[in-house]
């Protein structure tokens, strides 16, 4: 493990320990455990930690986001803002276009999501059929998907 996983490993031990109120507060802690780092160092490990903080009665404290996406969505949203360029519903089946030789990676990443409507993807080289059981999976999982595309990809042009 290198010298920022430890890093991250130690925050989010110290974040699940107790409830700390400042980023002051964190830097004294890992202080303590023998880390040394800046202020700006520290706000970037908080939001690549993805912590947040909440307030509960008069404090606030840091707490790792319950809502957090998957590396799988982080990548489905990436792609698709870099590589999609048609996406919708046929039948049983959505139809996604990508920009040449993507189409594979559409479906290796929709594979790992395990999205359950998903009962197959077939993949070519700018081509990604995403199969499912029926009409209305097909159009609950275009729903689901959709939420991933740019907001812009489905405005009138």
């Amino acid at each position: 493990m290198n010298k920022i996983e430890s890093r991250h490993q130690l925050i989010l031990s110290l974040i699940m320990e107790k409830k700390i109120h400042t980023q002051q507060e964190l830097l004294d802690l890992l202080h303590l455990n023998g880390v040394s780092v800046t202020q700006s160092t520290l706000s970037r490990d908080i939001k690549m930690l993805n912590l947040v903080k909440i307030n509960e009665d008069d404090s606030s404290y840091y707490i790792i986001n319950p809502i957090t996406p998957t590396r799988w969505e982080k990548r489905l949203r990436l792609y698709m803002e870099d590589g999609l360029v048609m996406f919708k519903p046929v039948q049983h089946q959505i139809v996604l276009k990508t920009l040449p030789s993507l189409a594979n990676s559409f479906g290796s990443i929709l594979d790992a999501m395990e999205i359950p409507e998903i009962v197959a993807t077939v993949c070519g080289d700018d081509v990604c059929l995403i199969i499912c059981e029926d009409n209305e999976s097909a159009l609950a999982c275009f729903e689901y998907l959709k939420q991933y595309a740019p907001p812009f990809f489905f405005s009138k042009r």
